[in-house]
């Protein structure tokens, strides 16, 4: 390699790091002072996660009902 080149590869190899850094904490990351979440939309997503996990409980408990009185549904009925 020519040593010519030495002296001018920390400089460029530095700046290609910052450069990666900086698109990865702007890609990753929301922007500084970005606007807080709406109140409404906060308690929605709060009510939905609370009705998601009640449907998920009866489920549940449809699978078991199902298991006790019909054994082997799974297996038949999976694809």
């Amino acid at each position: 390699m020519n040593s010519s080149i030495f002296p001018f590869l920390v400089p460029i190899t530095a700046i290609i790091c910052w450069a990666v850094v900086s698109m990865a904490k702007h890609a990753s990351g929301s922007p500084k002072g970005a606007p807080q979440p709406d109140p409404m939309l906060q308690a929605a997503l709060t009510q939905a996660e609370a009705h998601a996990t009640r449907l998920e409980e009866r489920i549940d408990q449809l699978e078991r009902i199902l298991d006790e009185d019909i054994p082997g549904w799974r297996a038949r009925n999976a694809r």
